[in-house]
């Protein structure tokens, strides 16, 4: 089995949206071990660092369990501009060690921060974040992201997000988009539509 991943936030020793990355990470090893026992993550979180600023916990994973702990303090990247790109082929549904597609696009931005994905004709999701856009009254992230991240669930489960199909010629009726991850929480990066190339 491949290698998976979980990034969980950790403030004040506090783990940010444990239940739904254990959730994740218990869905996927069953996934590909259906016999795989459920495991719990808070008892491989008992080691982070006590701090003041935030703490990116990652956790990877396998059929067998937790291979691997590792804890930094968490510094977001400076984003001002984005670039689409489109693979209509790329594959993301599970949150894989091997990000060597994301890293393929991401190598397309020229002269960008980051890039923008579209597959099928449809936004997805950045190749770290899932987005949100803003049309003046409400938040809508993309009915396909690529990875139904932790954060995405959140915001859903309380009604801060609705769900709808984007493509990009319906860019020019919403205002801005907004980054979201397990690291990043709503509305701590907004960009102007203006900003996607």
């Amino acid at each position: 089995m491949h290698q998976f991943v979980e990034t969980i936030r950790i403030e004040g020793r506090k783990a940010i949206n444990l239940s739904l990355h254990e959730a994740r990470m218990n869905a996927t090893r069953m996934h590909f071990a259906p016999h795989a026992t459920p495991i719990s993550l808070q008892k491989w979180l008992d080691d982070a660092p006590i701090s003041d600023e935030r703490i990116k916990a990652r956790v990877v994973y396998d059929a067998d369990g937790v291979c691997d702990t590792t804890y930094q303090t968490y510094k977001r990247r400076e984003i001002q501009w984005l670039r689409m790109v489109e693979d209509n082929n790329i594959s993301y549904t599970f949150k894989s060690n091997d990000r060597h597609e994301l890293d393929r696009l991401l190598a397309l931005r020229n002269g960008c921060d980051e890039v923008l994905i579209v597959k099928n004709g449809l936004i997805t999701d950045t190749s770290f974040t899932n987005v949100a856009f803003f049309d003046g009254h409400k938040w809508v992230t993309p009915a396909q992201p690529l990875l139904n991240g932790t954060m995405r669930q959140w915001l859903l489960q309380r009604g801060q997000l609705t769900e709808a199909q984007i493509t990009p010629a319906s860019l020019a009726s919403f205002q801005r988009i907004m980054l979201f991850n397990a690291m990043i929480g709503a509305h701590e990066l907004e960009l102007p539509t203006t900003h996607i190339i």
